[in-house]
């Protein structure tokens, strides 16, 4: 038996230290699943809070200044979009992708972003960075989230539209509906004439800007998964969405042009913005995804 410095102290044995070392080993790598969650989680649902807060301050914008422009007040609310001083002072679609590469420096990108509609300006704080490849040029784009549009009548090329699952199969492969950015509140989407904007509306709120702007929050640290089929309190491990673009099937057309294919990894890569996100055994798996929607109201000053 070993001694040291002539204290009773005997030294454990090789195998016994060897033995203590894998047991801390395995006591992390069951801690750090539980910790890596919590630490995700709290990220991401940071995240989401802002994003929602951000989202809320845009609609206000809007709301008010679609409330406050001079338009008909038979006008209705898609009408009203397409106004030439709605385009220049309120919202304008096309201009949710900025190309970064086109500025000299941040007083002149800052110079152009204060040029923007209110409601575009009111967005940036939303807005991603992404990197697209075009006639084989690397493009940095600053953009709305959602996917990645062709449409040769914008500014940069592109456009966003925002992917809305609206089923998935037993597989998890999704079907989704194109939706706009900002929309009307209605009690039937479909029927523009229950919409409350125009004032020769059947809405019993008839007069009011009652505006929604939608956002694809797709999380950047967490995956997606199908509910299990035994119960909302079953476990899920096992059933994660795994990210098939091929067999993704539309309702509609995309709002404008036709599908940029973006196939690198990134919360919103893809062909339909679904986004992209690497597992273990190789596989590809859709990120966690909440669709979050900013509404605000306000009546319009209108003269009829």
């Amino acid at each position: 038996m070993k001694y040291s410095r002539g204290l009773f102290s005997p030294q454990p044995a090789r195998g016994a230290r060897t033995h203590v070392r894998g047991q801390a080993l395995v006591e992390f790598a069951l801690l750090a699943l539980a910790l890596y969650v919590l630490l995700a989680g709290s990220i991401e649902v940071g995240r989401m809070v802002f994003t929602a807060q951000a989202l809320q301050d845009a609609a206000r914008v809007a709301a008010r200044e679609l409330a406050v422009t001079p338009l008909p007040a038979a006008i209705t609310f898609e009408e009203a979009l397409q106004q030439p001083e709605v385009i220049a002072r309120v919202f304008d679609p096309s201009r949710l992708v900025i190309d970064l590469d086109s500025f000299a420096d941040d007083n002149s990108f800052d110079a152009y972003m204060a040029s923007l509609p209110l409601v575009n300006q009111a967005l940036r704080p939303l807005m991603i960075l992404d990197f697209v490849k075009v006639g084989g040029t690397e493009r940095r784009l600053l953009r709305y989230p959602g996917a990645l549009l062709s449409d040769p009548s914008a500014p940069t090329g592109f456009s966003v539209g925002i992917p809305r699952v609206t089923a998935r199969d037993a597989d998890g492969v999704e079907m989704i509906e194109w939706i706009p950015i900002l929309s009307e509140a209605r009690t039937n989407p479909a029927d523009p004439t229950t919409g409350p904007f125009s004032l020769a509306s059947a809405s019993p709120q008839a007069g009011v800007a009652a505006v929604v702007i939608n956002y694809p929050f797709q999380a950047a640290m967490l995956s997606g998964f199908r509910s299990n089929p035994a119960g909302p309190l079953e476990p899920n491990i096992g059933n994660v969405i795994v990210a098939d673009d091929s067999a993704v099937t539309e309702t509609n057309a995309p709002p404008s042009g036709t599908v940029q294919p973006l196939d690198a990894i990134g919360p919103y890569a893809g062909d339909y913005g679904l986004g992209h996100q690497l597992a273990f055994a190789g596989q590809t798996v859709r990120p966690y995804r909440k669709l979050l929607a900013g509404q605000a109201i306000f009546r319009r000053e209108v003269i009829q």
